[in-house]
């Protein structure tokens, strides 16, 4: 057994590099190359010196083509590839080990230009990978993920998918969140921005990794994606689905008054949906999806049925027309009530001005005559002062002796 064991590893050996002859990627597809030129030159060496082996040559030929087109037209039926020239590429790459497809990671996506199919994005690689600062690639493999990188050049082996993952603060919208209140009305809100980011690792050094991040939260980035009717949502649209399910409940929990024209001081519906938005329970949702929100901007509230505006602007107007009522109702009273009192505290100042004049008055050498005339006189003069604003009456009483 112990004999038998060394036999046993080089032919598991020479099996692997078999194997990789056949379909292995890079070095292997140039000794693939070098292969069939090197046999193609000696079949035309022989066809030269050896009779009847061109029709060997011709046959070997033809066979070699039609399993190419064989292999082209099983690629293009089952990526569902509209060109043929897509799959001859594809393959003869592959194959031959030239000519690999490259792309570029930016913004957290395959750079294409419109229109373009890149079969490393529709197949995967074999294929070079240029990726940008600020984002990374996980190549995908068929059982399980292979392998993550950040900002460099890469090669994509064969049958590796390609996963593009943004490392740097994304920006995304919520439009069109429209729900209804506790009371019965409907509620839109306006266009609204958030930020947020791939979940980082606290522990790493900044200096050394500006876009520090963990192979847990890309992996929960990437498959704890949300699946609806059209297909798998990117990163952004998940994140937004559960903001807009937070918005949606606070707009269902609450009256219309409280969230377009809160009575309560202190009041600020915005305010609270942030608040709910970076609560404890949200902010470990989306640390399942590898993801940490970092700001969120909320739009304006809107009433699409607008007799509802109308029907609150006439109970305002009716509320605020009543209290300018009440207003001049009772700066009209109190002005009653100051020209009464100046009115009695006039006939006062009359009274006292001629009580003042009877007791300067000798009474006993006076004739009833001159009473009479000295009380119409104070009157005059004290109608004539309050009237144009003379110095009262009183002052002048000396003149009056």
């Amino acid at each position: 057994m112990v004999n038998n064991a060394p036999g046993k590893s080089s032919r598991g050996i020479l099996l692997t590099r078999i194997g990789s002859l056949l379909s292995g990627d890079r070095k292997w597809g140039l000794l693939r190359l070098i292969f069939l030129v090197g046999l193609g030159f000696t079949l035309i060496i022989a066809s030269f010196f050896g009779h009847g082996l061109g029709r060997y040559l011709i046959t070997l030929f033809f066979a070699g083509v039609l399993a190419f087109l064989a292999g082209m037209r099983y690629i293009l039926d089952i990526y569902e590839l509209e060109k043929l020239r897509h799959a001859f590429r594809y393959l003869f790459s592959s194959f031959l080990g030239i000519f690999y497809p490259k792309v570029k990671i930016r913004g957290g996506r395959i750079a294409l230009m419109q229109g373009e199919v890149n079969m490393l994005e529709v197949i995967g690689g074999p294929g070079v990978v240029f990726v940008q600062p600020g984002n990374a690639v996980l190549f995908e493999g068929q059982a399980a993920p292979a392998a993550i990188y950040t900002d460099g050049t890469h090669f994509a082996p064969r049958f590796e998918r390609l996963q593009p993952i943004a490392l740097e603060d994304q920006y995304g919208e919520l439009e069109g969140i429209s729900a209804m209140t506790r009371d019965g009305f409907d509620v839109r809100i306006g266009r609204s921005r958030f930020r947020f980011r791939l979940l980082a690792d606290r522990e790493a050094d900044l200096r050394k990794n500006p876009y520090p991040y963990t192979e847990e939260a890309i992996l929960d980035m990437l498959y704890n994606r949300t699946v609806t009717e059209q297909g798998l949502d990117d990163w952004s649209s998940g994140v937004a689905a559960d903001l807009r399910k937070v918005i949606t409940a606070y707009i269902n929990r609450n009256t219309l008054d409280h969230l377009t024209a809160p009575q309560e001081s202190g009041a600020d519906p915005r305010g609270d949906i942030k608040c709910q938005l970076f609560s404890p329970e949200i902010i470990a949702k989306l640390r399942r999806r590898g993801t940490e929100l970092l700001s969120v901007d909320i739009g304006s509230f809107e009433i699409p049925n607008k007799q509802v505006d109308k029907q609150r602007l006439d109970t305002w107007q009716a509320k605020w027309m009543g209290d300018a009522r009440l207003t001049r109702s009772y700066g009209e009273a109190q002005r009653l009530a100051y020209q009464e009192i100046g009115r009695a505290e006039a006939q006062a100042e009359m009274l006292i001005s001629i009580m003042h004049s009877l007791s300067d008055l000798n009474l006993r050498s006076g004739t009833r005559q001159s009473l009479r005339d000295m009380i119409l006189v104070r009157t005059a003069q004290l109608i004539e002062a309050m009237g144009a604003g003379l110095p009262h009456p009183a002052e002048g009483k000396k003149a009056v002796r």
